[in-house]
Order: structure tokens, then C-alpha cells, then sequence
């Protein structure tokens, strides 16, 4: 147990606490939260105040399921024999095998609020041996400020500093519990992934990873990277009061003119490189380097640190392109991926965020950034660089060096890990689809969902490339249940088929087609509400699946292949937006498929587009052409369609 000698390393001085939101997991200290929370005359404890409230997850009704499986699979069927296969597959399972799977399922979510979590954290990230980059984890790209900001936007260091102290008086709010919980349509939102943000680290293992959380209040630190070194930055004082940003933008100076260049330093570069391998390689190395109480003691400060800021002096990212693969997956070298939240600075003032994803999805990362992007931009960048040039006092505390005994093996490894990051990330290929026409200002104008309406642009894309349409994943967020995470969008529909072939026929009126666009629209809002609401059929064939015994034979229906076909994602797709970004993106899931990300703003669209040609045999210019196409067109007849109805 690799893993468990790794962790046993590590947390021998502390104690092991549980979250006090019942949430399974826990946070290793020295006196538990409570312990700092009753010392701050700030603390509201108001964020997780509503998580007793929050329903369970929900276990649909296996009928129901089955029935809107029947759905999702008729337009993949070639003929009505291959549905009646479909039909008869069904009838079996809900006759033989079905219902036991369902009463073991039922029987196995018994006394848990989220009979979903472990399962899913575990098989969909945990034991996961891909590299978490670029398979995994995902990113978002800040838009430049503006040229009133050009002191702040145009200096590294400034932006640096602006962007370390916003999250670091964001962690005070987390803090003090002061953020209130998430409410969509009066419904309180899941606040757990807060939990699991700050000041902890996945853990590499020869079997499946782990996470270790450390406590908020008692690692008042981020780690710096620089040249493929690491650096510990202090961001409160010895009295633990955060410090203000003159304190930090003089510990950035001091790291760069300062520390960086000495011998020792040069001899420690491109430990992080190693968390780019896959995790079984990793954990090799990890084991190695624990074994070494230096290195050790720099690792362990690393994971316990608040968050982690990449500064990238040299890179210069400028297109869109650019700077998504900058924030994507960066060189490998400056870089330690297995923290949950990173952030980069380029020499050009570029700013950006990665996630890593084991153990929280987008809207809470989202958010934060949205945060740090807004505060930005509210800065009085005049009065902000006089204030961090002119300290009022000299460092109390200052940065410090991370020293790592790096041995001949871990040598060999830090390369091979350097050249085999240059050979996945070369076989991807990404391209931007920012079209600037009409955002969700317009859809709205429409009458439609923004969501469902860029999935019709996707559908008909894909259609118009491939001629057919292949499975598509949305990603829907079921944080309205405890520890809710995501749930499966199926896009391609019976309505969003009829949709896109009758779209290519010339002899379809045009008033048809929007009316079959309308369906598709109306179609699809419909499952993805379904889906939220936790009545999906992925996840709970997910569970059914994982409540077979060792030995027993899986249902005909889970060995069908179009039932495999199905869930084969293809496309992949998922929406965070931000006003305040210019990219947010992450990997295809399927090598033979499309990834793309997407940003719904109110005057512009925004897809990220990835995949490996030399796999998939596609293009993501292609892709991006046909985007383009279908935007156009579904636009243009809407506002034919709306002007013939002005006439009448």
C-alpha cells in the first residue's frame, strides 16, 4: 500500500479531523477548525449553514430510466429491428437482473446522502492513470484588462501580486464561512466543493490516488513556481494577519533577484514536471522522493499550501490559441498538477487557472475566478503600484527556496517525464471557435435557452462534417443534491435528429426547420433538467453496473454495443462562462471524438476545440468551419422566419 506509507509519512505530527458538514472526508491539523474559528470576530459561519437541508441523491426508478434510455438510443439505430433489439434488450433487464441490481443498489445507498460520491470520485478520477494533464484537468484563460490597466495588465510581478493578494482575502472568507450558499430558484446549491479547494493535494498511488486536505486557518502560505522551482510565499504575518500587497510584490522581487540563480536552485528544477506522468509513474517517483526527508518536507509543504502561482517570465502568449494551450498545459515543467488551484502569469501580463478535478467540478473554481478577474479590474492601478513600491516596513517573514535531493533516478525520470509530456501534448491539436455575430442576448431575444441553443449549433456542426450524429456528453450539474456533482446531458435526441437532417434537405421549408429547431431546443432543455434533477440514465447505470458481484455474468443489455455506443462520448461538451475570460477548455474524453468547452457571453460564442487528429482521423478547423456554418445559418433563419411573421 504505496499510497497509504506516502500519506503515513506526511501526517505523523497531526491530528485527523472530520469536516464538520458530515461530508466523508477529512482534514489533518493541529487543533481542529473550530479551534481558529472561535478566535476570529469575523467568522459568520453561513456558507455550509444550508447543507443539512440538502436532499439526497436521488436513485431513479429503474422503468423510468429504462424508458428514456429507449429515447436516447432511437436515433442511433440504423432500422426498427435494430430498436426492437433495443426494446427487447430492455424488456429482459427489467424482468431478469435489473430489479436486483436495482434492490442492491437501493439497499447500498441506505444510510448515505450521496450514494453516488465514493463510486464516482474514485472510478472517474481516482484510479484513473492517464496523466491528469491534459486528459483531466481543465482550465480557464482571463481576459486582458483594460488599457486603463495597462500598469497592472503589461507587469508580471504587479499582476501577480494583485491576483495572490484577491485570493488570498477570498480564502479569508472561506474562513470566516462569510460566503452565503448558493441558491438557484430559491433552491440552496451544495457548498462542499469550498471544502475541497484550499490547502490540500492529490496524492499519487500504485493502485489509485488519494487526497489529502490540510487545515485552512494553520498554512498561511502559496507556493511560487519559477524556472521549474518552488518557493514558499508567506501571505499573513507571524501574528497571522494577511498581509497587505507591498508585503507580497517584495517577496516576488525577492524571489526572482534574490534567491533564483543560485546553484542549488538550478539542481532542483523540474520536480513538478513529474506530476505530468501517468499517476502509477508518478507514484513511483513520489515514493522516491518521500523517502528523503529534504525532499519530503518540501513536498509536504507544497501540499499544504493554500494554492499555487506560476510565473512563466518568458512565455508570451498572444492568440487565442496560445494562450489556451499557456493555461491548458503550459511547458510541464513550471508547473505541480496535482494541486487543486493554480494560477499563471506570463511574461506579458497573460494571466490564467488550472483545476485539478479529483475532487471538485467547475462552477465553485468558477466563481473564484470570476472574483479575482472582477476584483481586477476594480483596482485603482495608479494607487495600487505606489502602494506595493513604497512598503511602509521592512519583511518580517521571506519567501523561501524548496529544496529537493534529487538522485540519479530522479533525474532520469524528470526527463523521460519532460519528453513524454512534449509527445501527448503534440498530439493534440486545439483550435478556437470565438464568434463575435450574436451571444445569448440574442438567443434570448429568440425565446430560447442559450444552453440548448449552442448544442443545436454542435449537433448541426457535426452533422454537416460527419454526416450523422455521434454521442454527445453535457456535463449537468446536480449540486441542488448533497455533494452533488455532475450528471449526463444527452444531446443527441429523436427531435435534435430530425433536426439536423431535415436542416441539410433543400426541400424542407424553412418555417420546418425552425419548427424542428424549436423541438430540438424544447427536447433538450427537457433531459438536461431531468439530468440536474438527478434522473439521468448514465449515473444510474453507473451504479447498477458497479452492484455486480464478482463472477456474476453483466446483463445482455450493458454487453450490447450499441448500449456501449451510447455512452461512447464522442463529443464531449460542457458550459462555465465568464465574462471576464477568454478561454476555458479541457481534453476530449474520447480519443476518437471532439472536446469542446464552451462560453455563452452576451455578445459573443466561444467553443475550444481539441482533439488528436492522428487518432480521431478529424480536424478541428474542419470543426470550426462547420461551427461557423451552422451558427450562421440557424441565425439567419431565425430572423427570416421572425420577419415573415412580422409581414403577416
Amino acid at each position: 500500500m504505496q499510497e497509504r506509507l506516502i500519506l503515513k509519512r506526511m501526517v505523523s505530527t497531526l491530528q485527523k479531523f472530520s469536516f464538520e458538514t458530515q461530508n466523508g472526508e477529512h482534514y489533518l491539523a493541529q487543533n481542529p477548525n473550530i479551534y481558529y474559528q472561535n478566535k476570529r470576530p469575523s467568522f459568520k459561519g453561513i456558507t455550509y449553514s444550508e447543507q443539512k437541508q440538502l436532499p439526497s441523491l436521488p436513485i431513479p426508478q429503474l422503468e423510468k430510466t429504462l424508458h428514456n434510455y429507449l429515447q436516447t438510443i432511437k436515433p442511433f439505430c440504423a432500422s426498427d429491428e435494430q430498436f426492437e433489439k433495443q426494446k427487447l434488450l430492455c424488456s429482459e433487464f427489467s424482468r431478469n437482473g435489473g430489479p436486483e441490481l436495482q434492490n442492491r443498489l437501493i439497499e447500498y445507498a441506505n444510510g448515505k446522502r450521496n450514494w453516488l460520491s465514493k463510486l464516482w470520485d474514485n472510478q472517474a478520477y481516482l484510479e484513473y492513470d492517464d496523466p491528469v494533464v491534459p486528459y483531466v484537468s481543465y482550465f480557464y484563460s482571463h481576459k486582458p484588462l483594460p488599457i486603463s490597466h495597462k500598469i497592472v495588465e503589461n507587469d508580471p510581478l504587479v499582476k501577480a501580486t494583485a491576483i495572490i493578494s484577491i485570493v488570498a482575502r477570498f480564502l479569508e472568507a472561506v474562513k470566516d464561512e462569510s460566503l452565503p450558499a448558493e441558491h438557484v430558484k430559491n433552491a440552496p446549491f451544495c457548498m462542499n466543493s469550498f471544502h475541497m479547494m484550499f490547502n490540500n493535494c492529490r496524492i499519487p498511488g500504485p493502485e489509485k490516488d488519494t487526497n489529502v486536505f490540510y487545515s485552512i486557518y494553520e498554512h498561511d502560505y502559496i507556493i511560487v513556481a519559477l524556472k521549474g522551482n518552488f518557493y514558499k510565499l508567506y501571505t499573513h504575518s507571524a501574528s497571522r494577519e494577511i498581509l497587505p500587497p507591498a508585503k507580497i510584490w517584495e517577496q516576488l522581487y525577492t524571489i526572482i533577484n534574490s534567491l533564483r540563480g543560485s546553484i542549488q536552485e538550478k539542481s532542483n528544477a523540474g520536480i513538478g514536471t513529474l506530476t505530468s506522468l501517468s499517476r502509477k509513474q508518478w507514484a513511483e517517483a513520489c515514493s522516491a522522493l518521500m523517502a528523503n526527508a529534504v525532499s519530503r518536507e518540501s513536498l509536504e509543504t507544497i501540499h499544504k499550501s493554500a494554492f499555487v502561482l506560476c510565473l512563466d517570465l518568458d512565455e508570451n502568449p498572444v492568440t487565442l490559441e496560445e494562450k489556451s494551450r499557456y493555461a491548458w498545459h503550459g511547458d510541464g515543467f513550471n508547473r505541480f498538477y496535482d494541486k487543486p488551484l493554480q494560477f499563471f502569469v506570463a511574461g506579458n501580463g497573460h494571466s490564467g487557472f488550472l483545476a485539478e478535478h479529483s475532487k471538485m467540478d467547475g462552477t465553485p473554481t468558477l466563481f473564484l475566478n470570476n472574483h479575482v478577474c472582477k476584483k481586477l479590474h476594480e483596482l485603482d492601478p495608479e494607487k495600487f503600484v505606489a502602494e506595493i513600491r513604497n512598503p511602509s516596513s521592512n519583511l518580517d517573514q521571506t519567501p523561501e527556496h524548496l529544496s529537493f535531493v534529487v538522485t540519479p533516478s530522479i533525474s532520469t525520470a524528470i526527463k523521460n517525464a519532460q519528453e513524454n509530456f512534449k509527445k501527448v501534448v503534440g498530439q493534440h491539436e486545439l483550435r478556437v471557435w470565438h464568434y463575435v455575430r450574436y451571444g445569448k442576448t440574442a438567443i434570448k431575444n429568440f425565446g430560447f435557452s442559450p444552453d440548448a441553443f449552442i448544442q443545436q449549433i454542435i449537433q448541426l456542426a457535426v452533422f454537416k462534417y460527419l454526416g450523422k450524429q455521434l454521442p454527445t456528453y453535457e456535463a449537468a450539474s446536480t449540486r441542488k443534491y448533497f455533494k452533488g456533482r455532475t450528471e449526463t446531458g444527452r444531446s443527441v435526441s429523436i427531435e435534435s435528429a430530425k433536426f439536423v437532417r431535415e436542416w441539410e434537405n433543400p426541400d424542407i421549408a424553412l418555417s420546418q426547420k425552425v419548427e424542428n429547431l424549436q423541438a430540438s431546443i424544447k427536447a433538450h432543455s427537457a433531459y438536461l433538467k431531468s439530468a440536474a434533477d438527478g434522473h439521468g440514465v448514465d449515473r444510474h447505470f453507473f451504479g447498477l453496473k458497479n452492484m455486480l458481484r464478482k463472477g456474476e455474468t453483466s446483463p445482455a443489455l450493458f454487453q450490447d454495443k450499441l448500449f456501449q455506443y451510447s455512452s461512447t462520448w464522442l463529443i464531449s461538451t460542457s458550459q462555465l462562462s465568464s465574462e471576464y475570460f477568454e478561454g476555458y477548455g479541457w481534453s476530449q474524453v474520447n480519443d476518437n471524438g471532439f472536446g469542446l468547452a464552451y462560453m455563452l457571453n452576451k455578445d459573443w460564442l466561444h467553443i475550444n476545440i481539441v482533439n488528436k487528429p492522428e487518432f480521431s482521423m478529424l480536424s478541428v478547423d474542419k470543426m470550426h468551419y462547420y461551427l461557423t456554418q451552422a451558427a450562421e445559418e440557424i441565425y439567419d433563419a431565425l430572423n427570416e422566419e421572425h420577419q415573415l411573421k412580422a409581414k403577416l
